[in-house]
């Protein structure tokens, strides 16, 4: 992230539940997931780990297929995510 305003979005964004992930090892942490489009075409997720002192400023984001293969993106690219809405259930 690289402005206040998107570290704002996504400390509102922390503030709402998501979809829990909670796994089978109990030695791995739980996580909430936030659905997302990368770049304006990309499905995937934001993984927010659910543990204490995580960076406030990390992102974490997943997809069915290889996010800098299918953007042709390398590290240390600006990547623009867009929040979607969780599904109702």
């Amino acid at each position: 992230m690289v402005d206040p305003e998107s570290i704002q979005t996504f400390n509102d964004l922390k503030a709402t539940a998501g979809i829990e992930i909670t796994p089978e090892d109990p030695s791995f942490c739980s996580a909430a997931c936030y659905p997302v489009l990368i770049n304006g075409r990309l499905k995937g997720a934001i993984v927010l780990p659910l543990v204490k002192n995580y960076p406030e400023n990390k992102l974490e984001l997943i997809s069915s297929s290889r996010i800098k293969e299918a953007l042709r993106a390398e590290d240390g690219d600006i990547l623009e995510v867009e929040i979607l809405s969780l599904p109702i259930a």
